[in-house]
């Protein structure tokens, strides 16, 4: 491997470092501020059901850590130091050139960051962060409480966990740059034990996730009692008081051994952004334990291995022997990232210096070296195949249902995204990581759409485009309600008028409805009724209709009776039977188009009686006897409408 030059040398770049932090530890104190509130945007590192993604694309974080960040005036060691006076820009691009590094994941001191040099510390944090950042590095910033970070080492998250944390964020640009990740809490130490114990060196999933019990040392720990903070605490001071909106990392049981039983953590921020972090130092109990211990949740859960992996120590052993089978494991099946431990410890563990070459358990990079760079952190560049044969159908006025065959991938397929596809501009709609189908909703009806897909693979490889389909969703929006519906009577008519509809497609006319019952239809605003029957009563409603057969509701009726002009016919044979004093009329009834309502009964010209329309009898009393009288009849009907008179008719009384 080539070594590329140093930017400076590293006692001029530790002087510098140390400088800066020192400086700043005034002037941080007084532009501290608080935050901005968090919002997730869709740049940066973000997390979509079980998968990263960096600006919107399927990421997978891998690289190293870096203890570099541990070292300052105020927490020292040989190690540290050695680290810090070796970070700088060639190791950087060692570990992203020749590693193929992503992520780097700095360790940081909890005890120092909580303080009373917890600002000038978090300015050396920023510094080194923004060196990576700079890189094109995703960072993970984790808070260490071991002997490297000058801490006792307690097993759970502290009341200094939360100082820690409040002084790293409000003293740094950190917390809302979105490629910057927060690992929590390093290693908790709790047994991964579901219930709660009243033990107080027995420390449970319910201490993790909860805390508020006091925690007692063994006597070989050197931490004193005290009453941890659980991780959701820590998640809610992050979000909802720091206000960040950063991706955070809770770590499993058991020194981060095992998620198995993990309580899942509630996120107050808009959307969940937690992964959980695994240390999977213990890998030689085989796939089984792997898929129970951290696999399973890998399904549903963003899950990254921090640290890993095997020392020179255990060459020629399982360990060695089982490395590239669970490396493989971590790649191919469950598709999770892996921090190698480390990019900067010269002591015979894993590191990325350039000047060795790793071999399998060689002395030139001793421990999983040659099993991370070559099973591992070797880069998949081939994207999948095309997804062929895309389909649309529309299956209703909101829906198009896709159908595509499945991609091809030199190591798996792990999901498609769908776009829709308008005026030559593609616009991502969604990922689909489980099968080749997907229900677009919420569309518009009678409105064509167009979509295309891709496909990825776990490296984030992107296939080229597919070829669109298009579908057009039908027109199921009835048109508006016709208005202002008005009558007027016109010669044997009665005319409709109305004000016109609006529909997404056109109105294709109107349906007239007479007494509910269609009565015809027409394209235009007003309708003439020739049907009409004197003296009828009819109610009359209007409904718009489109192209597509959808019909509105019908418009508010209207009633109009069509007057009857047409008179009785003459009522006939009226013939006079002469009484005692009296004469009584019989006739043979008229007839009418609606109906006689009855007879006008006349005496010479004097109207003397009015009887009904089925009476065809009349007997005229209080007459003189033989006196001649002179009769004659009028029918009428129901509207006023009179008949011709008969014929006078005149008889003597007797």
């Amino acid at each position: 491997m080539t070594v590329p030059a140093a930017a400076a040398s590293t006692a001029s770049r530790l002087r510098l470092r140390n400088a800066l932090a020192i400086s700043l530890i005034a002037c941080l104190c007084l532009v501290a501020q608080a935050p901005a509130p968090a919002a997730f945007a869709s740049g940066g590192l973000t997390i979509s059901g079980s998968t990263f993604q960096l600006d919107g694309q399927p990421f997978v974080p891998q690289g190293f850590n870096s203890i570099a960040a541990l070292y300052s005036p105020w927490c020292t060691s040989p190690t540290t130091q050695a680290a810090a006076n070796n970070f700088g820009t060639a190791e950087l691009n060692a570990a992203k050139t020749n590693w193929n590094a992503n992520t780097l994941r700095f360790q940081v001191s909890q005890p120092v960051l909580a303080g009373a040099n917890g600002a000038a510390y978090a300015a050396q944090v920023q510094a080194d962060a923004d060196m990576a950042l700079s890189d094109g590095f995703v960072v993970d910033i984790s808070m260490q409480d071991e002997s490297l970070a000058c801490g006792p080492g307690e097993p759970l998250p502290s009341l200094e966990t939360e100082n820690a944390w409040t002084t790293l964020t409000t003293n740094t640009t950190l917390g809302s740059d979105p490629d910057v990740m927060f690992e929590l809490f390093n290693e908790p130490q709790n047994s991964p034990v579901t219930t709660a114990s009243t033990n107080p060196q027995q420390k449970t999933w319910v201490d993790w996730q909860s805390g508020g019990r006091q925690i007692d040392p063994t006597t070989t720990q050197t931490w004193s009692a005290y009453t941890p903070v659980g991780f959701q605490d820590l998640v809610n001071l992050m979000r909802t008081t720091l206000n960040v909106s950063n991706v955070l990392v809770a770590d499993g049981a058991n020194k981060a051994a095992t998620l198995a039983g993990v309580p899942t953590l509630t996120d107050p921020g808009p959307s969940y952004q937690i992964a959980y972090a695994v240390h999977p130092y213990v890998y030689t109990d085989g796939q089984s334990s792997w898929n129970t211990r951290f696999g399973q949740l890998a399904g549903t859960n963003a899950v990254m291995a921090t640290e890993w992996n095997f020392t020179a120590s255990q060459c020629g052993k399982t360990a060695e022997t089982m490395a590239a089978q669970f490396l493989s494991y971590m790649k191919y099946t469950v598709h999770v990232g892996v921090l190698g431990q480390a990019l900067d410890v010269f002591n015979g563990e894993l590191m990325a210096d350039t000047s060795l070459d790793p071999t399998q358990c060689g002395t030139a990079s001793p421990g999983g070296g040659h099993d991370f760079l070559n099973d591992y952190l070797e880069p998949d560049t081939q994207a999948p195949s095309v997804p062929a044969r895309l389909t649309a159908t529309a299956v209703s006025g909101s829906e198009i249902s896709l159908n595509w065959s499945p991609s091809t991938d030199n190591v798996e397929v792990a999901g498609y995204q769908l776009f829709s596809v308008a005026g030559g501009i593609d616009t991502f709609i969604t990922d689909i990581t489980s099968g080749t189908s997907y229900m677009v909703t919420g569309l518009n009806d009678a409105t064509t759409y167009t979509y295309a897909v891709d496909a990825y693979d776990p490296a984030g490889n992107v296939s080229q485009t597919s070829a669109s389909a298009s579908a057009t969703t039908p027109d199921t929006e009835p048109p508006s309600v016709p208005g202002n519906l008005a009558l007027a009577l016109g010669t044997g008519t009665i005319n409709l008028s109305w004000s016109a509809s609006t529909d997404n497609v056109g109105v294709a006319g109107y349906t007239i409805f007479r007494d509910g019952e269609v009565l015809g239809t027409t394209t235009q605003l007003t309708y003439s009724d020739t049907t009409v029957v004197e003296g009828s009563t009819y109610t009359y409603a209007v409904a718009a209709y489109d192209a597509d057969g959808n019909s509105s509701a019908q418009s508010g009726s209207q009633s109009m009776t069509f007057p009857d002009t047409t008179p009785p016919s003459k009522p006939l044979s009226l013939k006079l039977s002469p009484g005692v004093k009296s004469i009584t009329l019989k006739w043979l009834a008229s007839t009418d188009n609606v109906g006689v309502a009855g007879y006008y009964v006349y005496r010479y010209q004097t109207l003397i009686a009015q009887v009904g329309g089925t009476t065809l009898t009349y007997t005229a009393r209080g007459l003189r006897s033989g006196i001649r009288y002179s009769f004659h009849l009028v029918a009428f009907d129901g509207a006023g409408n009179l008949s011709a008179p008969t014929a006078s008719v005149s008889a003597r009384a007797k």
